[in-house]
């Protein structure tokens, strides 16, 4: 069960992914704007992109990539994705990563949901 819905999370964002193009900072919807103002103040060197379902705002915020990703123009918060470094996990996390033995890790992102889930979500190949 756990791995279905980590491939139906994974299609999904896959999804999001194609069908995304870029777009101006002027047509993006004000209430979008503010909503990166309150939840990420310090985010600078924004980029815009959107689907038919999301807007999504790419930025840096203290030296590190993050993505912030919004419903269309009404700008209800969906999810916060931050880069992170193996320097910045916990022992616990660090552990956990010790079971990737045979992969090379691409990537580490703390995701932080509208739900106030908070998830560490891994990126890994063979």
């Amino acid at each position: 069960m756990k791995r279905l819905l980590i491939l139906a999370t994974a299609i999904g964002m896959l999804w999001l992914q194609a069908c995304k193009h870029r777009i101006s900072q002027d047509q993006i919807p004000a209430d979008v704007r503010a909503s990166l103002t309150q939840h990420v103040p310090q985010a600078r060197q924004v980029e815009w992109e959107e689907n038919p379902d999301y807007y999504f705002a790419y930025f840096t915020e203290n030296e590190q990539q993050g993505m912030a990703l919004f419903y269309r123009a009404d700008g209800h918060w969906i999810e916060t994705d931050e880069a992170l470094k193996v320097n910045n996990l916990t022992i616990d996390q660090k552990k956990m990563l010790m079971s990737f033995k045979a992969a090379h890790i691409e990537q580490i992102e703390e995701v932080k949901k509208s739900d106030s889930t908070d998830v560490i979500r891994v990126t890994a190949s063979k």
